[in-house]
């Protein structure tokens, strides 16, 4: 077994201010993690957005440690949601992996990036006079379908898009169950909403009933699939051609939680294995136009070093 120290941002609105600790002001242990506010002092008081999570973990490689890390942080985080009653998210945040006897550690490198837009031109102003005089979709549909995609999360865009479906499907207070297989299709239908004998099982219950996400779905990328499928539906079934695109790139775009990452393995130009995450996402921040001339640490390129870390 090997021993690592693990440190992870973590984005948040609410101010870490435990202070029972003198000499650790703004910072409390929970599960073995310390959790730091980002920057703190006594004068400026609490700075940034973001706290810091840290611990040393036993494992066999690195990919075990941080694997086992951010479990306890799946648990730790929600619980802290509804207590701070604040935005608080760690998925998508940095971290470091550093092997104590090693002086490289691997950092996975998150930064926020523009969103990119999409083109709004004559086929989707054509769409949009149809939808207009369309009576067959109701405006329910629209509502939850933005909502959905104004959404960030993904159950909450899930749950929503699922509200939009059954709004068109919905006739005289029942589904209409040919509406829906044409809509999906029957694969998707049974996945989603479950069959006959077993109603139960389809994601949408299981979500709307408090079971959340399990290994019978297999990872897949429902919010992609289903708006696709939806799309299709339009093109074919209201428009009767093809106004809207079905093959974008990360549908719903949104101004929030776009991002670009790395997969590096850094070196602390100054010092044997002092690497701080705080300190290295600084440098970067400092020096984004030349980020291969980082002032405190360099890359390591030697895969005779990395392949067993």
């Amino acid at each position: 077994m090997k021993k690592y120290k693990i440190e992870h941002k973590i984005l948040s609105l609410a101010h870490c201010a435990v202070m029972s600790d003198e000499k650790k002001p703004a910072s409390f242990n929970a599960e073995g993690i310390e959790f730091t506010h980002w920057n703190f002092n006594y004068r400026d008081g609490w700075l940034e957005n973001a706290w810091i999570a840290s611990s040393y973990i036993e494992a066999s490689d690195f990919i075990q440690a941080i694997n086992f890390f951010r479990k306890k942080l799946t648990r730790i985080i929600p619980r802290i949601s509804l207590i701070s009653q604040s935005y608080i998210e760690f998925v998508l945040e940095p971290f470091l992996v550093l092997e104590t006897s090693k002086d490289f550690a691997f950092l996975k490198y998150i930064e926020d990036k523009e969103a990119c837009g999409l083109m709004f031109m004559e086929k989707e102003e054509k769409a949009l006079k149809n939808l207009l005089d369309n009576k067959d979709v109701p405006e329910e549909f629209y509502f939850y379908w933005n909502d959905a995609v104004n959404s960030v999360g993904y159950s909450a865009k899930l749950l929503l898009m699922f509200s939009a479906i059954e709004s068109i499907v919905k006739k005289h207070n029942k589904k209409d169950w040919d509406l829906v297989n044409k809509i999906l299709g029957k694969d998707l239908v049974e996945e989603l909403f479950g069959t006959k004998e077993e109603p139960n099982s389809g994601l949408r219950h299981r979500l709307v009933h408090g079971e959340y996400f399990s290994n019978v779905d297999n990872g897949k990328n429902y919010l992609d699939i289903i708006h696709k499928k939806v799309i299709g539906y339009f093109n074919k079934e209201i428009f009767f051609e093809t106004l809207i695109s079905e093959e974008v790139v990360q549908p719903q775009r949104h101004f929030f939680g776009n991002k670009e990452e790395g997969n590096l393995f850094i070196r602390n130009k100054n010092c044997t294995n002092d690497i701080n995450l705080k300190e290295l996402l600084e440098d970067f921040n400092q020096n984004k136009n030349v980020i291969h001339k980082l002032a405190n640490y360099e890359y390591v390129f030697d895969k005779t070093l990395t392949a067993n870390y």
